[in-house]
């Protein structure tokens, strides 16, 4: 039984001899006294880290009026922005830009989705992402389809379904707007 209690405690001891520790060298305080030389200072490095964050807020499901050439469908809003410098929110629609009949999915009503800068140019967002870098920053959209459009539309419901893909970027990765 002793021999046995032995072999056990022998065992247990090897195990936790073989368990890994992991140790922490902290470093270490410096020590200033009267033997220092002159000029008697130290330093210590202070650090942290703030980790980007953000929301982006993108439109509301949107019913479009028939034969309105525009409509409102909304923004694209950088709601919250704590962004690196040389960093930003691009958001890239993707769609295939086509009403689709539920009755007949070959039936379809093109579209586009446009946003106007402050300087009053219009682009569309098959050419460019929106580029979003400060909290506030908006992207007004509009659903534009042309008259004839409207006109050789065939009677039913229609719909599509816009995805916002949004990514934290560099500045420079993310195109200007194309006139």
């Amino acid at each position: 039984m002793k021999t046995a209690r032995r072999t056990i405690a022998g065992l247990a001891a090897l195990a936790i001899m073989a368990m890994p520790f992991t140790a922490f060298a902290a470093e270490a305080p410096t020590e200033i006294n009267q033997d220092t030389p002159k000029p008697q200072q130290g330093s210590a490095k202070i650090s942290t880290y703030v980790a980007p964050t953000y929301i982006v807020t993108i439109p509301a499901d949107t019913k479009v009026s028939f034969n309105a050439l525009e409509s409102d469908f909304g923004t694209i809003e950088l709601t919250q922005a704590r962004l690196e410098p040389d960093k930003v929110v691009r958001v890239h629609l993707a769609s295939d830009y086509k009403l689709k009949n539920k009755a007949d999915e070959s039936r379809t009503i093109p579209y586009d989705i446009v946003s106007t800068d402050d300087g009053g140019k219009t682009g569309s967002f098959k050419k460019f992402d929106a580029q979003l870098e400060f909290e506030g920053d908006v992207c007004p959209l509009t659903i534009k389809i042309t008259q004839d459009d409207w006109n050789a539309a065939a009677a039913g419901d229609y719909s599509d379904t816009v995805t916002f893909n949004v990514e934290y970027t560099d500045t420079a990765a993310a195109p200007e707007p194309e006139p």
